[in-house]
């Protein structure tokens, strides 16, 4: 028996799979880290427990905020079943692995765990080999062999590749297959459009983009920036449901500036050093070979806080 198989053994999958809404404001939780390199439930469970005050529709985990890369899949599955018993709310994971074959495994180890729906980027190692009709395959396999809902997360600057919106568009048609995480908000827009007749989800990647999304049709958000700010990013999206498009759109301006110094240029290091900075969430170290951010790097995080209002 595998490693992953052997973690969940006698775990008992949740009774009667909820119908999983993907709307609102999701967060990729990230992966608190000991100095002994190891996982630090105590501080997941800290963090979970600031977060469970904030009204996100869910969690994502072992994503690229979690680490992922860096996580076994006895860790990331491990994880899943560690969050998924400390909320009511929906719980995605990312079952992203270079095989259609260890994709299908980790998903169902997942789904065993507690998930309540998957969150999987394409292959990318050999990019050059994945073509429309493997990813079709990819997919699609993954899909007939896991119930959960499956997002597709197509994260073009991690790949290498784009998964165009005519792919999209015929992935959407299996009942499993249920949105997809982008941060490109014209293709959003795009695939808002071309699947509008299907039960299909749009979401964006990028907090900094969120009100244009939400313009366009997009559904939600899964975005990283709600580690530090997920407050204010909840506010955003119930201004926009409220019709409030002038005090989003001011929200909406104070957002970009932490969202493109924490998430698109020191990533997943400065997010954890602002966690770190707010007393009330635990960042931690990030886990080697990544860095934690320098001292110059830090105050210039607390600069941009400070400027955009939120410190």
């Amino acid at each position: 028996m595998g490693g992953v198989s052997r973690l969940v053994a006698g775990l008992s999958s949740k009774v009667g799979r909820r119908d999983v809404k993907l709307k609102g404001v999701f967060i990729p939780l990230t992966t608190p880290f000991g100095t002994d390199q190891e996982i630090s439930y105590k501080d997941l469970k800290k963090n979970m427990e600031a977060y469970e005050k904030i009204p996100f529709q869910g969690y994502v985990v072992a994503g690229s905020n979690g680490e992922a890369p860096y996580l076994t899949p006895e860790e990331r599955v491990s994880l899943v079943k560690f969050v998924a018993s400390n909320t009511n709310k929906i719980v995605i994971g990312g079952a992203t692995c270079e095989s259609t074959k260890s994709t299908c495994q980790l998903s169902n180890s997942m789904a065993n765990a507690g998930a309540d729906g998957l969150l999987i980027m394409p292959p990318f190692y050999f990019k050059k080999r994945m073509t429309e009709e493997a990813i079709m395959s990819h997919y699609t396999t993954i899909a007939d062999s896991c119930d959960l809902p499956l997002i597709i997360y197509n994260m073009p600057y991690t790949t290498g590749f784009d998964i165009s919106t005519q792919t999209l568009v015929k992935l959407a048609r299996h009942p499993n297959i249920r949105g997809v995480k982008d941060s490109d908000v014209r293709k959003c827009a795009g695939t808002v459009l071309d699947t509008k007749d299907l039960n299909f989800d749009v979401l964006i990647g990028s907090a900094g983009y969120l009100l244009p999304a939400l313009i366009n049709g997009c559904s939600g958000g899964i975005n990283g920036l709600a580690g530090i700010l997920g407050r204010e990013i909840c506010q955003l999206y119930e201004l926009f449901k409220e019709g409030r498009f002038e005090e989003a759109t001011q929200l909406q301006m104070s957002l970009c500036r932490p969202d493109t110094l924490l998430l698109a240029e020191m990533g997943v290091p400065g997010l954890k050093a602002a966690m770190d900075m707010s007393g009330q969430l635990v960042g931690g170290l990030c886990r080697r070979p990544v860095l934690p951010p320098t001292d110059l790097d830090k105050q210039r995080i607390k600069l941009c806080l400070q400027q955009s209002g939120f410190m």
